[in-house]
């Protein structure tokens, strides 16, 4: 193509793009060029404000969709610290549960102790009083053996047997530093209260041991419950 032509041509072009200033034939080349990258300009110029046009309808859409789970984040967040709080009361509840069942298992132990003890006093006491006892019905025979007389009776008409009341007497002093004891059998009804009553304190004690067992279950279960956030 000649220059006239192409200067026709590059004339018409500029005249639709609404440059009507001078074109001289030394600049035709140029001119050409700068209007090549005009036109691919606003070409692309075009499609880019197309595809911000749609981004925007794209964004609108996914604001629209966002309102609800903007409302569920709302409610769920208010649900979220109700939890949290009540989860900090039932902790401030364990720990003060914890510490009273610490406590009342303190108490049992202190009561479980002293109940052995006084198993252990009564045990000895039944040693004590069947020594004495034993001691006691061997004085007798050894008594009645070396003082065995002929019987005679005393009774007189009219007359009832009253029977010694060795009770009130008090009792023999026991060799080897024993206390004394009674020789009548109110001795062996003693000996069976005694007995009644360390079985009563072992089975109070067996009872105790059983609620200390518990509460310590109560205590190690209650402390394996761990909270996770």
């Amino acid at each position: 193509m000649d220059i006239e032509a192409r200067h026709s041509e590059l004339r018409t072009r500029l005249d639709v793009l609404g440059f009507g200033h001078p074109l001289p034939l030394s600049a035709i080349g140029i001119v050409s060029a700068i209007l090549d990258d005009l036109i691919q300009t606003s070409e692309k110029l075009k499609c880019a404000n197309q595809r911000i046009e749609q981004l925007h309808q794209e964004k609108s859409a996914w604001e629209l969709g966002v309102e609800p789970y903007k409302c569920d984040n709302s409610r769920l967040l208010a649900e979220c610290n109700a939890l949290h709080l009540e989860l900090i009361k039932q902790q401030d509840k364990h720990i003060l549960a914890n510490t009273e069942l610490r406590s009342r298992v303190r108490s049992l132990q202190a009561d479980k102790k002293q109940l052995e003890e006084k198993c252990l006093a009564a045990e000895c006491k039944i040693r004590e009083l069947q020594t004495g006892s034993s001691e006691s019905v061997k004085s007798r025979k050894d008594t009645a053996n070396k003082q065995r007389k002929p019987f005679i009776s005393t009774v007189r008409a009219g007359t009832f047997y009253q029977p010694p009341k060795c009770c009130e007497q008090g009792g023999m002093q026991q060799p080897g530093g024993m206390p004394p004891t009674c020789r009548c059998p109110c001795n062996q009804m003693k000996q069976v209260d005694v007995l009644h009553e360390v079985e009563r304190l072992r089975v109070e004690t067996q009872n105790q041991q059983g609620v200390i067992d518990a509460l310590k279950n109560q205590v190690g279960g209650g402390g394996g419950n761990e909270l996770f956030y």
